[in-house]
């Protein structure tokens, strides 16, 4: 059994509830990162030398580690997904229709005023008969 790097021991001891000394053994059972110990799972964890109780802890911890950071990713993703906001265009005036818009003959073009009371549209609606 070679020993374990520096690296290795420090990676692993960057989990939360893993020290030098379960560091070492987690390295000696093979694991050298992470995701090694994600891959083992509780089992592999036992299976190193640590106890039921720091191995659940352990777990637990990688556990939750990853869901962070498939979060952290998701949330990226659906942040370079979002569309950009557009500023609205600014209301123009209305323009003269050329065509035809259910108006008389000679109302194309030319603009045609609201009528101002109810009176007032019945002159209209009288005058287009």
């Amino acid at each position: 059994m070679a020993k374990a790097s520096k690296k290795v021991i420090d990676a692993l001891t960057a989990i939360p509830g893993v020290g030098e000394a379960t560091a070492k053994k987690l390295a000696a059972a093979g694991m050298s990162s992470k995701s090694d110990v994600v891959k083992a799972g509780l089992k592999g964890i036992k299976a190193a030398g640590i106890t039921a109780g720091t191995a659940s802890k352990i777990a637990k911890a990688v556990a939750s580690s990853k869901v962070k950071a498939v979060t952290k990713k998701a949330k990226a993703v659906t942040k370079k997904a979002k569309p950009k906001k557009t500023t609205p265009s600014p209301i123009t005036k209305s323009k003269v229709s050329t065509e035809e818009s259910g108006v008389r003959g000679d109302q194309i073009g030319t603009k045609i005023a609201a009528p101002k009371s109810v009176a007032d549209m019945l002159k209209r609606v009288k005058r287009s008969d």
